[in-house]
């Protein structure tokens, strides 16, 4: 009888001591996937987000260095059309390969379309006066940077969203850090007063 008491003890201890591993070992899978969501997601603040409000400065830049020059206001050192064609061109195919949301990339399209128009402008004048030709430019380049000015505030909104997403990810890893500890602290109380209780016991039956 006392022998199949003893094996019984023994099966509901190793039953107790898996269950155990199995919790911690659940827990921290859980928590290897909150901790990869974080750090997937400050990856895509820095690429998607930092760099193309990079991206978005420098043809910012390049726009008003065209409105200045429409104007006369740039110095003969500045690049030629061409020239900031070719740099708006790469920057955009730069800021196509990053993750796009579908009103980012809905922008994008928009601003590629309307930045080949202002090129049509500056090849075919048409019959144009030179006044209502700088116009036209000077809104067009009035609705590109527009067009800019909503995809910068996408970045920043975007990059608000994925620091909220990041910061419960971890606020989720700290809490089952915690709970780790207290499921630890309470088996091993619990493995403490079997144990205590049951040689406490063995010593009454030798007593007696």
């Amino acid at each position: 009888m006392a022998k199949s008491l003893n094996t019984a003890r023994r099966i509901n201890t190793i039953l107790a001591l898996a269950v155990v591993f199995l919790l911690v070992l659940a827990t921290n899978r859980i928590d290897q996937h909150h901790f990869k969501t974080a750090q997937a997601n400050m990856n895509e603040v820095f690429e998607d987000r930092v760099l193309v409000q990079d991206y978005i400065f420098s043809i910012s830049r390049e726009l008003h260095t065209r409105q200045m020059k429409l104007y006369g206001a740039v110095l003969q050192t500045t690049n030629s059309g061409s020239e900031q064609t070719e740099n708006v061109s790469q920057i955009l195919s730069k800021f196509e390969a990053t993750k796009l949301t579908p009103a980012e990339y809905n922008l994008l399209k928009q601003f590629k379309s309307d930045f080949s128009t202002l090129e049509g402008l500056d090849r075919n004048p048409s019959t144009q006066t030179d006044v209502q030709l700088r116009k036209r430019k000077s809104d067009q380049l009035a609705a590109l940077q527009q067009n800019l000015l909503e995809l910068s505030e996408i970045q920043v909104r975007e990059s608000r969203r994925l620091t909220r997403e990041s910061q419960k990810s971890l606020d989720v890893s700290n809490l089952l850090a915690n709970l780790e500890i207290f499921f630890l602290i309470v088996i091993g109380i619990a493995l403490q007063v079997l144990i205590f209780y049951k040689s406490k016991k063995l010593a009454k039956q030798s007593a007696a």
